[in-house]
């Protein structure tokens, strides 16, 4: 019987930490494996749970220990990158185009996400960014190549990205974000009467 136990023990110390470095790269194994790392990671997962099952069984109590550490790691990473800790997006907005899209959120604390997938690889980019009238400014790298300028223009319900040499702005099909949130004003507003009651 000590033998099972310290021979489930042993794979829970092999699995779990496995799954747990699986788990916190998965972006990094996504784009080198694709399919392949999720295949990874689901049996990863599926063979910590099974022993950490057999070792609550089996009353083992390294292999709970050990189990009951990657749930909390788990949950912990979970809550810390979930929507309760972030700032309130104030805009969000999707380029679409057949195979691809670009996902844009801004936050009103500054900060940026833009995520570019398509059916392969994904890619995100954080940073922080400034609102100048009716204009997004970039402060920090947001996508991959030259397609994107450091500045977006708001204009209705859609982001411009370029312009052609009249000044009127490229809706042509793919070339545009749709937004589908937008509450710059609300917030623009509130930052004003925030100044406002600050000076007094």
């Amino acid at each position: 019987m000590t033998d099972k136990k310290n021979k489930y023990d042993l794979l829970i110390l092999v699995f779990g930490p496995l799954f747990l470095i699986s788990y916190f790269l998965f972006d990094w194994l996504w784009d080198k494996f694709w399919l392949l790392a999720i295949a990874i990671l689901g049996f990863l997962a599926m063979a910590s749970i099974a022993f950490f099952m057999l070792c609550i069984i089996n009353k083992t109590r390294l292999g709970i220990l050990v189990g009951l550490g990657i749930i909390t790691a788990v949950t912990i990473s979970e809550i810390a990158t979930s929507e309760f800790f972030k700032s309130e997006r104030i805009l969000k907005a999707t380029l679409m185009d057949d195979r691809s899209a670009i996902r844009l959120t801004l936050r009103a604390d500054h900060k940026f996400e833009m995520v570019a997938e398509n059916i392969i690889t994904e890619e995100r980019f954080k940073g922080n960014y400034k609102l100048i009238g009716n204009k997004i400014i970039f402060l920090d790298k947001h996508f991959s190549n030259e397609m994107m300028p450091d500045t977006l223009t708001i204009i209705g319900d859609k982001v411009i990205i370029h312009f052609n040499e009249n000044g009127i702005p490229d809706t042509s099909f793919a070339t545009y974000f749709g937004i589908e949130r937008n509450k710059i004003n609300d917030y623009q507003q509130n930052e004003k009467q925030c100044r406002k009651l600050k000076q007094f």
